[in-house]
């Protein structure tokens, strides 16, 4: 829109292409997935372009946990 200021906010993303290959059969290491579904991670953070201060940051892990008998995945995300 002509006139109107840009807004003054960054949003780099980052995420893992895990999740596309699917794989289940990875054994966490000391209570740490090293690969597979399980260690899929989406991370969002916002800043300040001005100051460089941190606004925002979400990380959701969309396979956290999967329920043993229906097979479902539980996510787990903290911002």
């Amino acid at each position: 829109e002509p006139g109107r200021a840009p807004l003054n906010r960054a949003v780099p993303s980052d995420s893992t292409n895990e999740y596309i290959a699917g794989r289940e059969d990875v054994t966490p290491s000391d209570g740490i997935a090293p690969g597979g579904l399980r260690s899929a991670l989406v991370l969002i953070g916002a800043y300040d372009r001005r100051t460089g201060s941190p606004v925002l940051g979400v990380i959701n892990e969309p396979f956290h946990q999967r329920h043993p008998q229906t097979r479902r995945y539980r996510r787990a995300a903290a911002w």
